[in-house]
C-alpha cells in the first residue's frame, strides 16, 4: 500500500480529515472527536484514501501485540460512519472478507484553511508581563568538510543557553527547533510558524581542526538581517571557550535592545559523541515505551560514567526515576525517590547554578517526596538563572495548581506553551497546561489542550485522565465516559482511591475535586 507523501485534506461529505494534524473536522473547523481506536482506524484509511486497506493491516496498526476479535474493528468502523453521517456506507466501503476503503476527495495543502480555527484556540494565552520579544535559534547548517550534526547543534545550544538567561526575552525551546536541523525551508517562514519575532541561523564549515562559522540574526516580519558575522575558531575553542557565544549574544541583544547580557557559561560535554548520546537519551525517555525508556537509562548511566564532571546526565537521570514512578512502572516508589534525589543532588554538587539540575530536583520534590516548599525553592532558583527554562516554568505552574493556586500557575503554563511550539514532548506541556486550566475552572480550554496533547501522543494516560475530568467538568458526560473507556484500556488497574493516595494534590481541594470528576466520569472508586 502506498501512502500519501504530502500532508493534505481528505474531503468526506460535510467533514474533512486533515492528514497534517490527524484531526476530523467539520467545514467550520470544529473537531469531531472519535474514540482512540476509531481515530487510528480513520487515520490509516485516510492515509490510503481510495485504496483497499486489509482488515489484518488495520488490526495490526491499531492493536499491535494484542488479541482482538473482528467485533472490535467493526465497532470502530461503525463509530466512523456515525461521525460522518455515512448512513448508506458510501464513504467507508466494506469489501467483504478483504477490508475497507475510504472514498474521499484528496486535496493537497488545504489543511491550513481547515485548522486555522483550532490553532487560534490552542495558541498560548500569555500574561501581559510575558509578551516579550521571542527568538528562535535554528541549528546552523553544515557546509562541506567534517564536523557533522553534533557540532552544528552544539553551536545553536550554546547560543540558546546564553540567550535563555535573559529575563526580557522569550527563547523558543531547542527541542522545538532541532527538528529543522536539515530543513531547506525559508527560515523567515519557519520563524513565523513558531511565533518568533526574530530568528538566528547560519552555517559552519570545518576544515582540519578549524571551524568557520557564519551567524545571522534577522526579523521575521521585515525579513531584514539585523546583524551577521563570520569568524574562525578551532573546534576545541568552540567546545571549551564560550567567548564566541558571548560575542554572538551581545550583538543579538544590541540589535533589539541596548543592554548587555551577563553570561554564565554552561559546562559542555567533553566531546561531541557524548553530546549526541545525551540528545538521544532524552528523546528515548519521553517516548513512553518501556523498552525505549529503559534504553534511555542505559545511555544516561553510560554518560554519567564517561562524563563524571558534567551535571546534565545526572539531572536527566533524576527525571528518569520520577517518570518511572509516575508511569506506574516502579516496584518500589520510595526507592525511586531516593535514587532521584541522589542523582539531582550529585548534579548540583557539580554545578550549583545549573537550571536543569535545579528543575529536576524540584520535579523530584513535587512528585515523589511531596515537599512543596522545597520544590518551589528549586523551581524558583532554576527560573532565576534561566527564565526561559520551559520545563521548570511548566512544572512550577502545575505545582501551583496542585496547591489550589491555579490562577497563579496559569501564567507559567501558558508561557511554557509559547516557548515550546514544536517541542517533540509538547504533549507534556499541553497536558500540564490543560491540568492547570482544569484546576482554574477553565474546562473548555482544558478539553481543547488535552485533545491536542492526545493528538500528539494518543497513549499518554495522564492526559486521558485530565481530558476525562475536564469533559466531566464541562458537562460533556458522554464524551467523558468514552475517554474513560480508552483510559481503562491502557491502565486497567486504575482506581480513584489509589490515584488520590499517590497524587501530590491529595491534601488540597484541587486533588479531591479532580478525584470526584474522575469518579463521576466512570473511573472505578
Amino acid at each position: 500500500m502506498s501512502k500519501q507523501s504530502e500532508p493534505g485534506v481528505v474531503s468526506l461529505g460535510d467533514a474533512y480529515f486533515d492528514l497534517g494534524t490527524s484531526r476530523l473536522l467539520t467545514k467550520d473547523g470544529d473537531e469531531i472527536v472519535l474514540r482512540l481506536q476509531s481515530a487510528r482506524v480513520l487515520q490509516m484509511l485516510a492515509e490510503n484514501c481510495g485504496q483497499l486497506v486489509a482488515r489484518d493491516d488495520l488490526v495490526d496498526h491499531v492493536w499491535p501485540n494484542a488479541f482482538v476479535t473482528d467485533d472490535s474493528l467493526t465497532q470502530c468502523i461503525a463509530d466512523i460512519r456515525k461521525a460522518l453521517g455515512d448512513t448508506n456506507r458510501a464513504l467507508v466501503k466494506t469489501l467483504p472478507k478483504r477490508g475497507y476503503l475510504l472514498d474521499g476527495q484528496m486535496s493537497a495543502g488545504a489543511g491550513q484553511q481547515v485548522t486555522e480555527k483550532g490553532d487560534d484556540v490552542l495558541a498560548a494565552r500569555l500574561d501581559p508581563r510575558d509578551v516579550l520579544p521571542t527568538i528562535a535559534v535554528f541549528p546552523v547548517q553544515s557546509v562541506t568538510g567534517t564536523g557533522g550534526d553534533a557540532l552544528r547543534m552544539f553551536i545553536a545550544d550554546e547560543v540558546v543557553s546564553s540567550l535563555g538567561r535573559s529575563k526580557d526575552l522569550n527563547v523558543i525551546s531547542r527541542m522545538s527547533t532541532v527538528q529543522f536541523a536539515n530543513a531547506e525551508q525559508d527560515k523567515h517562514l519557519l520563524g513565523r510558524d513558531l511565533n518568533a519575532d526574530f530568528v538566528v541561523s547560519g552555517h559552519v564549515q570545518t576544515i582540519s581542526d578549524k571551524a568557520h562559522i557564519f551567524i545571522e540574526f534577522f526579523d521575521t516580519q521585515s525579513k531584514l538581517v539585523l546583524w551577521s558575522d563570520r569568524f574562525q575558531l578551532s573546534v576545541e575553542q568552540v567546545l571549551e571557550n564560550g567567548d564566541w557565544a558571548e560575542h554572538v549574544v551581545s550583538h543579538i541583544r544590541n540589535a533589539i535592545m541596548a543592554n548587555e547580557v551577563a553570561r554564565v557559561r554552561t559546562l559542555p560535554l567533553e566531546n561531541l559523541k557524548l553530546y549526541s548520546v545525551l540528545h538521544g537519551a532524552v528523546g528515548l525517555m519521553h517516548r513512553l515505551s518501556p523498552k525505549e525508556f529503559n534504553e534511555a537509562k542505559a545511555l544516561l548511566d553510560y554518560l554519567v560514567e564517561q562524563a563524571p564532571h558534567n551535571p546534565a546526565p545526572l539531572a536527566w537521570l533524576a527525571r528518569w526515576h520520577v517518570l518511572k514512578a509516575v508511569q506506574g512502572w516502579a516496584v518500589d516508589i520510595q526507592k525511586e525517590a531516593r535514587l532521584a534525589v541522589d542523582c539531582a543532588r550529585r548534579s548540583l554538587d557539580i554545578d550549583p547554578d545549573n537550571s536543569l539540575a535545579l528543575a529536576s530536583l524540584g520535579f523530584v520534590m513535587t512528585n515523589l517526596v511531596h515537599d512543596f516548599d522545597e520544590a518551589y525553592f528549586y523551581y524558583d532558583a532554576a527560573l532565576s538563572i534561566n527564565p526561559n527554562d520551559a520545563t521548570a516554568r511548566a512544572l512550577r505552574g502545575m505545582l501551583q495548581a496542585f496547591c489550589d493556586k491555579a490562577d497563579v500557575g496559569l501564567r507559567d503554563n501558558e508561557r511554557a506553551l509559547h516557548l515550546t511550539p514544536r517541542d517533540p514532548i509538547r504533549f507534556l506541556y499541553l497536558n500540564l497546561a490543560s491540568g492547570t486550566n482544569l484546576s482554574a475552572g477553565n474546562f473548555e480550554r482544558a478539553v481543547a489542550l488535552a485533545k491536542e496533547s492526545l493528538r500528539l501522543n494518543r497513549t499518554h494516560v495522564s492526559t486521558l485522565r485530565t481530558l476525562a475530568a475536564a469533559q466531566e467538568g464541562a458537562g460533556h458526560h458522554q464524551e467523558a465516559q468514552h475517554t474513560v473507556r480508552d483510559l481503562m484500556h491502557l491502565q486497567p488497574g486504575l482506581r480513584v482511591s489509589t490515584w488520590l493516595a499517590n497524587s501530590p494534590s491529595r491534601s488540597f481541594d484541587n486533588g479531591k475535586r479532580f478525584a470526584d470528576l474522575l469518579k463521576n466520569a466512570g473511573v472505578p472508586g
